[in-house]
């Protein structure tokens, strides 16, 4: 203070007195004497705008720390492709460097000899002297904050994949670039604007982004993959086998990427889904309900089991490392329980509650055709048929021996009356035919007999013998059916229960001649309880007479 008192009252006294130029001069110098010399700034000095002349080294450093504070806080534009982001420039790694910075504060006008020190006072009372700012930048900030932007990708690579070739082998298909912002770019750029002082808006370059796996790697695995599916992939359940072909196996093939190493990997839900599909017409297990038909009731006796379905859920999983794993032969995977309403209802046995539909025919007492028909019927009594289910006759009961109780009766072959072990099981077979004809079954495959018997409705019968022709009926009513066939010494009836759903009405035969034979069609229509309706036919062929074709030429009678 006692500085800028001694140069105003020099001023007062060169005002009051008009000394000399001389005078003035000499006053001059000693104004510089006393205000040039010391460590306080340059008289009009500016940093960045700021007034920091004639100051103190602990008043400028003030001035510099609120400079800092104002660098810090200036707000950085990164423009990105998805928008622009704004950081601090504190956050971009930039700020001030205080010592640079006080350093050239206090020696700016003080360089030089003492001529040009003089000069530089004089000059300092009508023109500012600028110091610009010195700044610093912090790459790893910087960079660490680039690192927390999101969305920085462009494009996403396509990686390269596993295709079905056309031979049905894999093949990769290549891959593609994608594009990503450059984060080390921007890092780069902004120590370029630091460098030029600003301005601080950084135009975020982009560069390729490149797949993670190699096509090169890929191609070993898609071999491999094609080595180890070559045969496909036999799978049992519950002791049913199924093959998985090798390329529905190898459409279902992926992989996996750790660190860009690829490897091999199944879509195990389209996998699971396969292996279900491929047992999907496979009932397995079960147990059905066992009955007694007590005055023509039937009466559960013991409930069933549901049926089992393909498959546990962990099925894909079993298949899938069986198959990396290269082990040879069949794949055993789990069923599980069935938990579908229907087949635990149906295993109750609950539905069968009545009498849809029975058949009888006649014969005369005591012949040895008759024990075979009473053996049939006893092998068959008991049979349940779940809706969808069918009964072949054949596979039932399997071929008539003397070990299973079957003796030597009459069987019409090529047209002539031979006898052979459990003949005349035909009378059985005409009777089911009959009544599921009334109980609105289907039948899957039949055969009338080839001569018609009058103790049989014409045209409206079947024949069986082994291993062909046979008896296959499906239940197609919405309700499970129980077949329970009886007997006496002169008559076989097979009776059938379930809930009544369908209507039977017979809507009588057309009969047309087939060359020397006979054709007879029988109509049949079915009324549903939900008023759908039904019509269909069965036929008959029979020959002009025992040993003659349809041609009228007579057969050759088969060795008995």
């Amino acid at each position: 203070m006692a500085r800028h008192r001694t140069r105003r009252r020099l001023l007062q006294i060169l005002a009051a007195t008009g000394v000399t130029l001389v005078v003035f001069a000499g006053l001059v110098v000693g104004a510089y004497a006393l205000d040039g010399g010391g460590p306080q700034t340059l008289r009009g000095l500016m940093i960045e705008g700021a007034p920091a002349g004639d100051l103190s080294p602990a008043e400028l450093e003030r001035v510099v720390a609120r400079l800092r504070h104002q660098v810090e806080g200036t707000d950085i534009r990164i423009d990105l492709p998805d928008g622009p982001r704004t950081v601090t420039a504190a956050e971009a790694g930039i700020s001030l460097d205080d010592e640079a910075v006080i350093e050239a504060a206090l020696t700016a006008g003080k360089g030089g000899d003492a001529f040009q020190r003089f000069r530089a006072w004089l000059g300092s009372f009508t023109t500012p002297r600028h110091v610009p700012l010195t700044l610093t930048y912090d790459r790893e900030r910087a960079a660490d904050t680039v690192s927390r932007f999101e969305n920085l990708v462009v494009r996403e690579p396509v990686e390269p994949r596993l295709v079905m070739g056309r031979d049905e082998g894999l093949v990769v298909r290549s891959g593609e670039d994608g594009l990503r912002v450059d984060r080390a770019a921007i890092v780069d750029r902004l120590g370029d604007q630091v460098d030029a002082g600003g301005p601080f808006d950084v135009d975020a370059p982009l560069t390729t982004l490149p797949p993670q796996l190699d096509a090169d790697e890929l191609g070993s695995v898609a071999d491999k993959l094609n080595a180890l599916t070559a045969g496909g992939a036999t799978i049992a359940v519950d002791g049913e086998e199924r093959l998985l072909p090798a390329s529905a196996l190898r459409v279902r093939l992926d992989v996996t990427s750790t660190d860009g190493v690829p490897a091999p990997a199944f879509d195990l839900d389209s996998l699971q889904g396969l292996i279900e599909h491929t047992f999907g017409d496979v009932r397995l297990g079960g147990d059905d309900p066992v009955f007694e038909v007590e005055d023509e009731t039937p009466v559960v006796v013991e409930e069933g089991r549901p049926p089992l379905e393909c498959c546990a859920p962990e099925a894909a999983a079993v298949v899938a490392e069986a198959i990396f794993s290269d082990r040879p032969g069949t794949i055993d995977v789990e069923p599980k329980p069935s938990k579908d309403p229907r087949f635990v209802e149906w295993a109750t046995g609950e539905a069968v509650i009545e009498k849809v539909a029975e058949f009888t025919t006649e014969h005369q007492c005591c012949q040895a055709r008759v024990a075979n028909i009473q053996r049939f019927a006893d092998i068959v009594r008991g049979v349940y048929l779940i809706p969808g289910e069918t009964l072949s006759l054949n596979e039932h009961v399997g071929e008539r021996t003397r070990e299973k109780g079957f003796v030597p009766a009459g069987t019409i072959l090529s047209g002539h009356l031979v006898p052979t072990v459990g003949g005349g099981v035909s009378q059985f077979a005409t009777t089911m035919f009959n009544a599921a004809f009334f109980a609105g079954f289907d039948f899957v495959d039949y055969q009338s007999h080839s001569i018609y018997f009058s103790r049989y409705p014409y045209g409206r019968e079947a024949t069986i013998s082994w291993p062909a022709p046979d008896l296959v009926i499906e239940n197609t009513t919405d309700y499970p059916a129980l077949i329970w066939p009886t007997y006496t010494d002169t008559s076989i009836t097979v009776s059938i229960y379930s809930t009544k759903s369908v209507e039977v009405e017979d809507l009588g035969q057309e009969v047309s001649p087939a060359r020397q034979c006979t054709r007879v069609d029988t109509h049949r229509l079915r009324t549903y309880d939900d008023g759908r309706q039904v019509e269909d036919s069965v036929f008959a062929t029979y020959r002009p007479g025992e040993g003659f074709d349809c041609n009228g030429n007579p057969t050759t009678r088969p060795e008995g």
